[in-house]
């Protein structure tokens, strides 16, 4: 089964990690910041994968809805 990445918070911290990692790499002060704003997208993208997690309904392993 695939994922669907848009509620796979992991993915979009990891992805946030390491925008924040290259930003460290750049000399330019302006393109560190439209870095590090990339990075705050990607956090506000996982917390909202977070919260559609703790909306979706809970499956038991019956398979019926609790």
């Amino acid at each position: 089964m695939v994922e669907n990445v848009m509620t796979n918070a992991a993915y979009w911290r990891d992805r946030a990690a390491k925008t924040r990692a290259k930003a460290d790499l750049f000399r330019y002060q302006s393109s560190r910041a439209n870095l590090l704003k990339i990075a705050e997208e990607y956090d506000r993208l996982a917390n909202y994968a977070e919260q559609q997690l703790l909306r979706a309904p809970t499956v038991s392993l019956s398979g019926r809805s609790p």
